[in-house]
């Protein structure tokens, strides 16, 4: 009987401990106590398992790791067999100088979120890009093609939902980030891909006095303002026009104040739910290589924040 489960938050005391005869899968956080994605991915496996027995023995653990811990803790995981990780805050930037190889497009986005074993040690992917414009597409009815996207925050959620942007063939991109240095950094990691696209690209801090979202945008709240009831509104409620449509990555709570404030000046708004979800459909089928039905890591989602 296996003696781990996943409804329990493990440490690297307990990965030192790991012995286990089935597939192992996880996500690594700090904190990641919160995290519904065993849920998902265990909800999704199950469902796998019905038609493909070779599944059985797959299960997806969470992993409480501090950020300082990461570079020596992935390869315990790979020692320990994990076959496939799922990176989230702060350790999707961190984990790429220790990744042999790392697919094309992660390199683009500079941050991992999902690890498959390989012979010679983990391949990194993002599958993040891939949950937020499916995200877009089935709560917003929208797509980030020939789109005026504005992107809320620079850091690695940021800077996926930028380059998905650019390579989804964008009308144009302006990224909203307090922090000077950091956005910066990212308009200059990003530019090359506008220019070879011949897409507008500028920088903006919330409080530039030119800074003004127009009608009928696209706006992409990648900060983790909203998290708490108190948080302030990542931008000036003053920057913002009417018929807006405002895909929030925040997903709990459900509605947070941006999205309340888009929807009472007549724009539309969704939660990141649907990101998390197919993010994690991505996910696991790079891992299993079989298609993965996103209604029943959906469902298992909702049921989860419940």
């Amino acid at each position: 009987m296996d003696s781990f489960h996943s409804e329990d938050t493990y440490t690297l005391d307990d990965l030192s401990h790991w012995q286990r005869d089935g597939t192992s899968l996880a996500v690594l956080g700090y904190p990641v106590r919160h995290s519904i994605s065993p849920a998902m991915h265990n909800a999704a496996l199950d469902e796998l398992t019905r038609e493909n027995p070779q599944f059985a023995d797959w299960k997806y653990f969470r992993f409480e790791v501090k950020p300082e811990e990461l570079l020596d803790a992935l390869p315990l995981f790979y020692e320990k067999g994990f076959f496939g990780l799922n990176l989230t805050v702060p350790h999707k930037e961190i984990a790429l100088p220790a990744l042999p190889q790392v697919d094309p497009a992660a390199k683009e986005i500079g941050a991992v979120n999902t690890l498959r074993r390989m012979d010679t040690g983990y391949i990194g992917f993002n599958t993040d890009g891939f949950g937020l414009e499916s995200g877009i597409r089935i709560e917003l009815k929208r797509e980030l093609a020939d789109s005026e996207v504005i992107i809320l925050g620079a850091g690695g959620a940021g800077r996926a939902a930028a380059v998905q942007a650019l390579r989804s063939g964008c009308r144009s991109l302006t990224i909203v980030n307090r922090n000077p240095e950091r956005l910066a950094k990212l308009i200059e990691a990003i530019n090359p891909i506008a220019q070879e696209r011949t897409i507008p690209l500028v920088g903006k801090a919330p409080d530039d006095p030119t800074l003004k979202i127009p009608e009928g945008a696209l706006l992409v709240n990648a900060t983790s303002l909203g998290l708490k009831p108190d948080d302030p509104l990542p931008l000036p409620a003053n920057a913002l026009s009417k018929s807006l449509a405002l895909y929030d990555m925040v997903y709990n709570p459900p509605r947070t104040a941006l999205m309340q404030t888009i929807e009472s000046l007549g724009g539309h708004a969704a939660n990141g739910l649907s990101m998390l979800v197919y993010q994690g459909v991505r996910a696991l089928e790079i891992w299993t290589d079989h298609p993965v039905n996103p209604d029943t890591m959906d469902r298992a989602a909702r049921s989860a924040i419940a």
